[in-house]
């Protein structure tokens, strides 16, 4: 017995999934069967949907809301989208009318009219989506080399000396309180303690 699973993604942990997912549940009618995953399109490497890809069985279909959402490296989309084929499981894609055509009725000529053009869309969306995913590339780069010029840090901002850093770290130096007085007293987390002491004793 055939089943219908639905997949939805989107980059990065603070992107919001609703709008995905609330469109999924339209087409798949156990939303336990909606995989998703938070994490960049370049590759299949990702936990949710390799678990996806090992229930899918011979004759279930596949909802995903745009093509983009399966991934964003052309080879791999179309690699990937040859081994639906094979395994004879129907992907359908809600942005690409034809792919959510049922083909059953239709003649031989008719299915390979179909294909072709659900070829010729998929090769020039994926090729977009690809082409997305250099250029978000190619505008971070650029902005972190104009940051660079500019003279900003990147990263992590440097952790400052408390007001009463000397006074605590000789304390806790002569042992007259522990580490974690001496810490918890400056509002700092252990770590930045620790990366203060070091760095403070390499200045000395």
């Amino acid at each position: 017995m055939k089943k219908i699973f639905g997949y939805a993604r989107v980059s990065s942990k603070d992107q919001n999934l609703d709008r995905q997912l609330d469109a999924l549940k339209k087409y798949v009618p156990n939303s336990q069967d909606i995989f998703y995953d938070k994490q960049s399109g370049k590759d299949f490497n990702r936990p949710k949907y390799q678990q996806l890809r090992l229930m899918l069985r011979e004759g279930d279909e596949l909802y995903l809301t745009e093509l983009d959402r399966l991934g964003r490296n052309k080879n791999e989309i179309k690699s990937e989208l040859e081994y639906f084929k094979q395994k004879q499981i129907t992907v359908h894609f809600l942005d690409i009318p034809t792919t959510m055509t049922d083909f059953s009725t239709f003649g031989f000529m008719q299915k390979s009219i179909m294909d072709m053009i659900n070829s010729i869309l998929i090769e020039v969306l994926s090729t977009q989506a690809e082409n997305e995913r250099l250029l978000m590339k190619k505008r971070q780069r650029e902005g972190i080399a104009a940051a660079k010029a500019r003279g900003k840090h990147l990263g992590r901002p440097k952790a400052k000396y408390p007001v009463e850093w000397k006074i605590i770290y000789d304390k806790w130096k002569a042992k007259e309180i522990t580490a974690v007085a001496a810490f918890t007293y400056l509002k700092l987390t252990k770590s930045t303690f620790y990366n203060l002491v070091k760095k403070y004793e390499h200045n000395l």
